[in-house]
């Protein structure tokens, strides 16, 4: 496969899309609420459904796959029982780096004042909105382009554990987002489904929106306690 420039603008979206996108809004005050926040990243897939309709190719070469029915529900429950069997295997390791994963709570606990539609919908925005770009797009058109998949991989998985750093998330959440950033990522080159992989990453991050209640500030506590999101993960009440 060769670059082309309708290529090479569907892999900046792809990669730095939602950077691209905030600093716009920022240029034009196109502000709002949490919901408006994450409604305005259907934006970056719906540019990268157009580039692939202009490079005259199918959603299939950007892994709109699904082999069968049960392929894909074996596809999914293996992938969110390798993700959150992940966090809960590491999040005695991440206690004990940085903060102690206090930032990462503090951005889960952000979501509490939500409803939980309004949680879920926040919840396969990511799913969909992310999965497109970093991996569906990224990963199969870097592959074509360098015919590596590994070279794919890195590339994707570096550009999705940045393209989190904001508001929401701080250097030391964005640290430990990396772990279920790179756990999708090899998910991604092992299935190379795309709705197998939305479907995975919505699950997982609604796992964690639906008990955001439990991230939520609180009054004030030891400063030696394990933050709240790491007792949950280690199955303290």
């Amino acid at each position: 496969m060769e670059l082309t420039p309708v290529t090479a603008v569907g892999l900046v979206v792809a990669l730095v899309g939602f950077e691209l996108l905030h600093r716009l809004r920022e240029r034009f005050d196109l502000s709002g609420g949490t919901l408006a926040e994450h409604a305005w990243k259907w934006v970056v897939p719906a540019v990268i459904v157009l580039v692939v309709a202009a490079e005259g190719k199918t959603f299939a070469s950007i892994g709109w796959r699904v082999g069968s029915p049960w392929l894909f529900v074996w596809q999914v429950s293996s992938g969110l029982a390798v993700m959150l069997g992940t966090n809960l295997l590491l999040a005695p390791l991440w206690s004990r780096v940085g903060d102690g994963g206090e930032s990462l709570a503090r951005g889960i606990g952000s979501f509490a004042s939500l409803s939980l539609s309004e949680r879920l919908f926040v919840a396969v925005t990511a799913g969909v909105t992310e999965e497109i770009p970093y991996h569906g797009y990224a990963v199969e058109r870097i592959t074509a382009l360098t015919g590596s998949l590994p070279l794919a991989g890195v590339v994707s998985f570096v550009a999705f554990t940045l393209g989190h750093l904001g508001e929401t998330w701080d250097r030391q959440a964005v640290l430990r987002i990396a772990q279920p950033a790179l756990v999708t990522t090899l998910l991604y080159l092992w299935f190379r489904s795309l709705p197998a992989l939305i479907a995975i990453h919505a699950l997982n991050d609604a796992v964690g929106l639906v008990v955001a209640d439990r991230y939520a500030p609180i009054e004030e506590e030891d400063d030696e306690e394990t933050p709240s999101v790491v007792r949950w993960l280690e199955g303290e009440q």
